[in-house]
């Protein structure tokens, strides 16, 4: 809500005392003479003001809205009315400011420029609500006091007028109801012509009801003060009242109004009529005629939230001017004070020549308990405007969107959405245990590299590789894999290779090879090196983040993780065969595809990657590899050096075994290498594992180290979907466009409003984090929680009808 203000001004002989009171009970008082020469220009500039406006349209008799002889006779005398007029103005002015620019008036000019100030680019404006006592001082236009001038540029300070008594709270609104409603009250048009008005005051039609009531030629007093004060008074209720003719003050019956030729009806006869019609929803009214001052000090005393009067005699032009001018911001969903502050803006910049002084004579008069008034929206348009951004919000979101679908952002912002699920298993201790890894990592790491004889860092010698198969083929694993492409030649290391294959395979042990993924093709391993028979190759170039399901089927193509994972799951149901004739992937494959009571080998014959993903080439909800699972809960790693030592005691019974490389420079195909920073939740595990280990070693996490942990969630069907950023920043454009509306519509403080967005973003966060173990499912956060936050941030949000 926006932060509201009160300054008393009260002149008592010739001393005015100044008292502004704000918020809990503050309060800053000073006092100053009141200057007589400030008197003597306003009457200067109020004859001025009569002369021009009573001579510069033509021979009307009675050109101003206000009863004959209520406006004062000027000389018909010729006289360059305009010329004074400018000139009686700007000392009128000069005086007026002067006098606000006084030293003892200071500290509360320098408060109020203070709060103007403290965040020029929030939507909400500072109200400064004048009282003044007696009348002549409200007769001053103090709407031109530029309070915050010396403070800062920035003018976030409307001024409205609060009468002296307010003995009614203010209107709420009427929630019912699905168009304004809207009454007019013509009255007297002796020497006017309304039409003008009657024609501006349909620019309301397309949002609200409008009902007029007026004196015809004929009608009878009588009858005509009774249908005005029925109309008032009706049951349905009024939403805005309008009236058109001539008015006066009158302190003693809190102003009159001309309803018919020389028939007046004064406030404090409709008052009972005006409190009825308070109490049926009437917010806000416009008089569009003369002197209104007391007028408006009785309607807001009744409980209207808002009334706007002339304090001055207004010409029939000027006023017709000064409608059109205002229903055109109120159509255009304004408030009422800033409707009026355009409209006299109007005047001043664009009719000062025709119309000077008259942007000074409009006022409006506000209950201090009540928001400025607005017209609202209708049909599905209206409706839908409230959750439409504004400017600046769709530029961030645009840039938000964006962000969201850049793979290099997509990734960090997944690994750090990791790392912090890995914080809240272990805080939790929601952490899956197990004896056994269900994979042994073979690593061949630096310091097996440095033991191999004749190395070289971008061609694995095969035979060492033979050697690793030979004490492998010796233990009790079903399924080894190896993740290297032996796509080069090595004439002398070749048929070595190949026998320890064979040996492997004549074993019964599923041999899976590493394969490359090149233009929809799998580029394999050389022919003389293995038989497609008795061995299966995958392509292992998968993607660092996700796990990589086949794209449609096995038969000509198959991820290098998923056919270890399927040989693992369908090994007892085939065994491999040095004698067999068919391609051995496609005999698993068919064995996979048959009824079985196996839900492994089910659950994995069904896996293919998302058409969703296919067809729009995002990897949309594509399982990603769960890094927030500790790798030992994973893979067992030893180095390769390790497994040939003469000692080695080890054991991979019924584990999958890894054959690759440990992070080795040269590792990979070219620039392509076959490592890559580790991911922060793998180092997080590593520090809370192994403390004193600084870094996690080698500094580098390999491409076999991720296929370990894809292998692993297709053994344990442990499939983690995450739900698109993209598609989670348009529903969280949904929730902060909705919370932005709900946080107007209760009139939330800004200390409330960011308290309930800290805390629902915190619940929000901690849901998600939830989820992704009890449902497997990875809700993005930051972009989407950023998302929320732009609807509330100040300087970004549109203003617009408040909703009721």
């Amino acid at each position: 809500m926006a932060q509201t203000y009160r300054l008393a001004v009260n002149q008592i002989s010739q001393t005015c005392f100044f008292e502004l009171t704000w918020g809990q009970g503050q309060q800053l008082m000073a006092q100053l003479p009141y200057p007589e020469q400030l008197t003597v220009l306003y009457q200067r500039w109020q004859r001025a003001y009569l002369g021009y406006y009573q001579s510069a349209f033509g021979n009307n008799e009675q050109p101003m809205r206000g009863r004959a002889g209520v406006t004062g006779q000027i000389s018909s005398k010729r006289t360059d009315w305009h010329s004074q007029l400018v000139q009686a103005e700007a000392k009128f002015l000069s005086e007026f400011h002067r006098w606000l620019r006084s030293e003892p008036l200071f500290p509360i000019r320098r408060q109020l420029g203070k709060a103007a100030t403290i965040d020029p680019t929030s939507p909400e404006t500072i109200t400064l609500f004048i009282t003044c006592n007696p009348i002549h001082l409200s007769r001053l236009p103090w709407e031109s006091w530029e309070v915050s001038a010396e403070f800062s540029q920035h003018q976030s300070i409307c001024i409205a007028r609060l009468p002296a008594n307010i003995r009614t709270a203010a209107t709420p609104p009427k929630k019912h109801r699905r168009k304004a409603r809207v009454l007019v009250i013509i009255g007297d048009e002796t020497g006017l012509d309304l039409s003008g008005d009657l024609q501006a005051i349909e620019t309301l039609s397309t949002l609200a009801e409008i009902h007029q009531v007026g004196w015809r030629p004929g009608m009878n007093v009588a009858d005509l003060g009774q249908a005005i004060c029925r109309e008032i008074s009706d049951s349905n209720g009024w939403d805005m009242l309008f009236f058109f003719g001539h008015s006066n003050e009158a302190d003693s019956v809190g102003g009159e109004i001309a309803i018919a030729p020389n028939a007046n009806i004064s406030m404090r006869e409709l008052g009972p009529y005006l409190k009825q019609a308070q109490q049926n929803g009437l917010q806000f009214a416009l008089f569009n005629s003369c002197k209104g001052l007391d007028i408006a000090d009785t309607l807001v005393d009744l409980g209207l939230n808002q009334v706007v009067v002339m304090r001055e005699p207004i010409h029939n032009q000027v006023a017709q001017a000064f409608l059109n001018q205002f229903l055109r911001r109120l159509v255009q969903f304004d408030d009422v004070h800033r409707a009026l502050q355009k409209a006299s803006q109007s005047l001043r910049s664009e009719s000062t020549l025709t119309y000077p002084s008259a942007h000074l004579i409009p006022s409006l008069f506000s209950h201090r308990g009540a928001a400025f008034f607005q017209l609202q929206p209708l049909g599905w348009k209206a409706r839908l405007d409230p959750w439409l951004p504004s400017v600046r919000q769709g530029v961030v979101l645009g840039a938000i969107a964006l962000l969201s679908i850049t793979p290099s952002i997509r990734d960090w912002l997944l690994s750090q959405r990791l790392y912090s699920q890995s914080v809240y298993r272990q805080v939790t201790q929601q952490i899956p245990t197990s004896s056994t890894p269900p994979i042994l990592l073979v690593q061949i790491d630096d310091k097996a590299v440095s033991e191999i004889d004749g190395f070289t860092p971008y061609q694995m010698n095969w035979r060492y590789i033979a050697q690793l198969i030979d004490i492998l083929s010796s233990g009790q694993s079903s399924v080894i894999g190896i993740d290297y492409l032996f796509d080069r030649r090595q004439d002398e290391n070749e048929p070595i290779l190949r026998q320890s294959l064979q040996n492997a395979a004549e074993q019964g042990i599923w041999l899976v090879l590493g394969s490359v993924l090149s233009r929809g093709e799998e580029i394999g391993p050389r022919s003389g090196v293995t038989d497609l028979a008795w061995s299966m190759q995958g392509y292992a170039n998968a993607p660092w983040h996700y796990l990589r399901p086949p794209l449609t089927d096995c038969q000509t193509r198959c991820p290098f993780a998923y056919l270890a994972a399927l040989a693992q799951a369908g090994g007892s149901s085939l065994s491999p065969s040095i004698l067999s004739t068919t391609d051995l992937r496609t005999q698993l494959l068919n064995v996979s595809s048959r009824p079985t009571n196996n839900p492994l080998l089910q659950n994995l014959s069904q896996q293919h990657l998302s058409a969703l993903s296919r067809l729009l080439k995002q990897r949309w909800l594509q399982p990603i590899l769960d890094f927030s699972i500790p790798a030992d809960q994973v893979y067992q790693a030893i180095s390769s050096s390790e497994l040939l030592e003469p000692s080695a005691s080890l054991t991979w019974k019924n584990q999958i075994v890894l054959i690759g490389a440990g992070g080795y420079g040269g590792a990979g195909l070219g620039d392509t290498k076959d490592y890559t920073e580790p991911p922060p939740a793998v180092v997080y595990w590593h520090h809370q594992r192994y403390p004193a280990q600084s870094t996690y070693p080698p500094g580098r996490f390999t491409g076999t180290e991720a296929h370990a942990y894809a292998i692993h969630h297709f053994l344990e069907r442990h499939q983690v979907v995450p739900i698109p950023t993209l598609w989670m920043v348009g529903v969280a454009s949904f929730l902060g466009a909705g919370s932005a509306i709900v946080a107007r519509r209760h009139d939330l403080s800004q200390r409330q409003r960011w308290l309930s967005i800290i805390l629902l973003s915190a619940a929000s966060g901690l849901v998600g984090l939830q989820m992704h173990i009890t449902a497997s499912v990875l809700m993005p956060w930051l972009l989407p929680t950023a998302t929320v936050w732009l609807y509330h941030l100040p300087g970004f949000q549109r203003i617009r009808p408040k909703q009721q």
